[in-house]
């Protein structure tokens, strides 16, 4: 049991290494980190999956690793920090639900990587227009499509290296 919870943390904190790694580096809005988050909710245990993103938006209160090379507690809970604290909820989510349904993993693979859409952009848009004062309607026809479907396309990603990556941290 201990081996495997060793190996378990281990692979938690090589993810929350590469959301760090990754985190400045953005694509049409998107942070590189999201994608890593996916992949960490795909083949991590539940606390494991939720200790890595969690270890990365620690590591971020000092370190510019946010998105754009953002950092600090301004940043966290700034306009867009609903975005990065979703990334706790996504991984639990993904996690949760593929241990949940083990019978079916695709199934649910599939399923908590569509929570997880809903609650990325519902927790980070909300929580921008609450922060920013905006309209809800004005936000969302103000570009946010092509990062809605750059989300998506991690997340088709997520679920095509699922199952070798599962393999690879087990």
């Amino acid at each position: 049991m201990k081996n495997k919870t060793t190996r378990a943390l281990c692979s938690a904190l090589a993810f929350a290494f590469a959301m760090g790694i990754l985190g400045p580096y953005q694509y049409a809005g998107l942070s590189a980190a999201v994608m890593v988050v996916l992949l960490a909710g795909v083949s991590l245990e539940p606390l494991f999956a939720v200790l890595s993103v969690g270890a990365y938006l620690l590591a971020g209160l000092w370190l510019p690793i946010y998105p754009a090379g953002g950092r600090g507690t301004g940043y966290l809970l700034g306009e867009r920090g609903g975005f990065l604290l979703a990334l706790v909820l996504c991984a639990l989510v993904i996690s949760a639900l593929i241990k949940g349904l083990r019978k079916r993993p695709k199934i649910s693979s599939l399923i908590g990587l569509g929570v997880a859409f809903l609650l990325y952009f519902g927790m980070g848009i909300l929580w921008y227009v609450v922060k920013t004062e905006s309209s809800l309607i004005a936000v969302l026809t103000s570009g946010w499509g092509g990062t809605c479907l750059l989300f998506l396309l991690d997340c088709i990603l997520a679920y095509v290296a699922a199952g070798p990556l599962k393999k690879a941290v087990r």
